[in-house]
């Protein structure tokens, strides 16, 4: 038995031996035979250049898989392959899902003159070496595409258009620029490469990926020296040249000339980029720099660097003094005197404008010299009623002959509107604008030839104001019955000059006889009280001024005579109530009453009368 138990024990070793030299020739066919089906499942999680993201190893006859899918669907699929595989024992699940991250951010940085890193997250669908290859294609020699950027879960669809789009921004700026995606805003920063390359960048920050809006645009142009900029005034209207600091400034630039052009074309030919002197105001520039061109007919003012320059044909003489004035003294703060050469030819065509408006008379166009403004606003002086005089005339040469005896002319018909403007070209004289009455209207146009100067031309284009409505005899009688008792139009004793006062009424006289066309009307003057002082002596003062018909409120400025000491009383002036009703007689006759239609009463019909009197004859 003994013997027995020895010889069992001794084939042991031999067993073993036997065991594990089947073992270690049959396992690693049994690995084989299972992962290499298992690889192939692996391998087809890597479908559209995407990396396999499935790994699989086999221990004997079991299946060990690990790895992150993309997507639920990819890992059910993937488990499902697995598990269908014939010869394995069991599986060991260590699978998962990629991280979905929200916001899905992206940013491509230039780090260096010849690398770009991707930062970030990519698609979990998207391998690196596939976003690297389709980032990559077509940049520039020698330039590498790093991908730092994690795989993860909630890209925006349009994420590879965007991400390309972003890489072409990051081309444009100097290194240490980002763009960047969060979910769908894009963000670009940096310093541009060039000024071309500032403006290529804004041209394509036009056109974002569609689905995409821009968020922060913190892109600082490049820097030029020496910094230039020029507008330039020719036939073809204004060109803008040279560099501005910003798009808000080329608004205000553009703007600033577009006034300046008057209508004509503006060409922006600028383009943006850093350089100015930083104690320089922009704002303050551009006003100057406009400033000046409008004294330019034909020329250009242009900033060298610091030094403000103007050339070209000055629009008149006075521009020439005033270019030199605008470049020197008050210059703003950091701008230096450059060139100024302007020359100036005469004007041609000269023209004059003289404006009536509701309170203003307002002077344009150009004059030989001070002597003549002096002379234009000596002519105005009569039909001043309170109105301002604003005078925006220029000094130059190329004035017609006669040119004051035309317009002088022209302010005494202006005189006779209630608004118009009386205009000068060369040798030829024009007045046009709306008369108080019809009367008046017809008037002009008939003298129209007698007041150009001889060898001129004349044009009248006088319109009257809308009619008054006619009124019925009865009401005709009864309104000038009550204008008789109650005008209370005394004249000052001795003296048959019209009053502030009476302006008002002899208005609404002339008014009420343009609506009774059939009424004539009669005006009786007045004596003076008994004891009333005497006709004052004669003494020097202006010549009297010219009512003009309709501007009685106006009037009301005149200023009153002055009162003089008395003197004792004498005998009453027997042709005083005549002179005195042959005064409001003409007053009426140039507010437009016709000569047929009223006349001062006979003489006797004056006598004991202390107020002017109305009738009404039919």
């Amino acid at each position: 038995m003994a013997i027995r138990s020895i010889g069992w024990l001794a084939g042991l070793p031999l067993l073993a031996g036997a065991w594990i030299a089947a073992t270690g020739w049959a396992e690693p066919r049994l690995e084989a035979a299972i992962e290499a089906p298992a690889g192939a499942v692996a391998a087809g999680t890597g479908r559209d250049g995407a990396e396999p993201w499935l790994r699989v190893e086999a221990r004997g006859r079991d299946l060990v898989a690990g790895g992150e899918a993309p997507t639920q669907a990819a890992l059910d699929e993937a488990r499902a392959a697995l598990a269908a595989l014939p010869g394995h024992r069991r599986i060991t699940d260590r699978l998962g899902l990629v991280a979905e991250v929200s916001p899905f951010t992206f940013a491509v940085v230039h780090r260096a003159p010849d690398r770009l890193d991707l930062l970030g997250h990519r698609p979990a669908e998207t391998g690196r070496a596939a976003l690297a290859e389709a980032l990559g294609a077509g940049l520039p020699a020698g330039l590498s595409v790093r991908d730092a950027a994690r795989a993860a879960r909630g890209a925006p669809d349009g994420f590879s258009e965007a991400a390309r789009f972003l890489v072409a921004q990051v081309l444009h700026l100097k290194p240490g620029a980002t763009a960047a995606m969060s979910d769908r805003v894009l963000t670009v920063r940096g310093e541009a490469a060039s000024v071309e390359a500032y403006a290529a960048l804004r041209a394509d920050l036009a056109q974002a990926p569609a689905g995409f809006t821009l968020g922060e645009v913190a892109v600082e142009p490049a820097v030029v020296a020496p910094y230039a900029w020029s507008a330039s005034r020719g036939p073809d209207g204004i060109r803008l040249d040279g560099y501005t600091v910003s798009e808000a400034d080329r608004a205000a630039i553009l703007a600033a000339a577009r006034l300046a052009a008057d209508g004509a074309p503006v060409t922006d030919a600028m383009r943006t980029a850093r350089g100015l002197p930083a104690d320089i105001d922009a704002r303050a520039l551009v006003d100057r720099a406009f400033a000046g061109l409008a004294l330019v007919r034909e020329g250009r003012v242009a900033l060298d660097g610091s030094a403000l320059s103007i050339r070209g044909t000055a629009i008149d003489a006075q521009a020439v003094r005033e270019a030199d004035a605008l470049t020197t003294g008050s210059l703003p703060a950091g701008v230096t005197r450059g060139t100024v050469d302007l020359t100036a030819t005469p004007v041609s065509p000269y023209v004059v404008t003289v404006r009536r408006g509701p309170d203003a008379f307002t002077l344009t166009g150009h004059l030989p010299d001070a002597e003549a403004r002096a002379a234009l606003r000596g002519a105005l002086r009569p039909y001043l009623y309170g109105e301002r005089v604003i005078d925006r005339t220029r000094l130059a040469e190329g004035a017609p002959p006669s040119l004051l005896a035309g317009l002088t002319a022209g302010i005494g018909a202006l005189g006779q509107l209630a608004e118009g403007e009386v205009t000068v070209r060369d040798q030829s004289l024009r007045i046009a604008g709306v008369g108080l009455y019809p009367e008046s209207a017809r008037r002009l146009a008939a003298e129209a030839g007698r007041l150009a100067p001889a060898g001129w031309r004349a044009e009248v284009a006088v319109e009257a104001r809308g009619a008054a409505p006619s009124r019925d005899p009865v009401s005709c009688r009864e309104t000038f019955a009550a204008l008789a008792t109650e005008s209370g139009l005394r004249f000052d004793p001795g003296s048959a000059d019209l009053k502030p006062a009476f302006y008002p009424v002899l208005d609404e006289v002339a008014a009420l006889a343009r609506a009774c066309p059939q009424a004539r009307i009669e005006v009786a003057g007045h004596d003076d009280p008994p004891g009333s002082a005497p006709p004052p002596a004669p003494a020097p003062k202006e010549p009297p001024r010219k009512e003009s018909p309709g501007k009685g409120k106006a009037a009301k400025a005149a200023e009153k005579p002055a009162e003089r000491p008395a003197e004792q009383p004498t005998m009453p002036d027997p042709g005083l109530p005549q002179r005195r009703a042959a005064a409001i007689v003409d007053y009426l006759l140039k507010a437009g009453i016709p000569a047929g239609r009223i006349a001062a009463a006979p003489a006797e019909v004056a006598s004991d009368r202390r107020a002017v009197a109305f009738a009404l004859r039919s």
